[in-house]
């Protein structure tokens, strides 16, 4: 009875984690939101504008290694990577930067027509298991830092 009590005793011991070695929970932010109005003042996104920008139109590259490429995954909720939806009182729409690599800068283009696209640049923090925008660079002039900004400020109001 001692041998198998030991016994107990030391493979329970053996079988505990440190909780540094448990899987940590996965934190992924990659959106940020923008705004889109002109320069009277008039939201570019509400449907009820004319000539707003119609979400069908609307296209995210990303560029990996100097080459664009189309972004659409059908399994998402989003599978564009962008979602336009009311806040308050104007339309945003928010789009998830690329993040498909872990280069320190990563660029996004947002073509909201044929004629009309924004670059998007962006870095990552990458603290263990977790990604999350740190700054954003919107054809080439910093926007946005997290570290001035904070996470609830995380937009920028476009004129187009």
């Amino acid at each position: 009875m001692k041998r198998l009590i030991l016994f107990l005793a030391i493979a329970s011991m053996i079988a505990c984690n440190k909780s540094d070695d448990l899987n940590p929970a996965v934190f992924v932010d990659t959106g940020f939101e923008f705004l889109v109005f002109n320069s009277q003042d008039v939201d570019l996104l509400d449907p009820a504008t004319p000539n707003h920008y119609e979400e069908d139109d609307i296209k995210l590259f990303y560029e990996i290694d100097g080459e664009l490429t189309e972004v659409y995954d059908a399994h998402l909720d989003y599978p564009k990577h962008f979602k336009i939806f009311k806040h308050e009182n104007e339309y945003r729409i928010r789009v998830f930067l690329n993040d498909s690599d872990a280069s320190d800068e990563t660029i996004t283009h947002i073509q909201w027509n044929e004629d009309d696209t924004d670059v998007v640049k962006a870095s990552f923090k990458r603290p263990k298991s977790n990604v999350f925008v740190n700054k954003v660079w919107l054809n080439d002039t910093q926007i946005w830092d997290f570290t001035v900004d904070g996470h609830d400020n995380k937009f920028f109001k476009l004129i187009k």
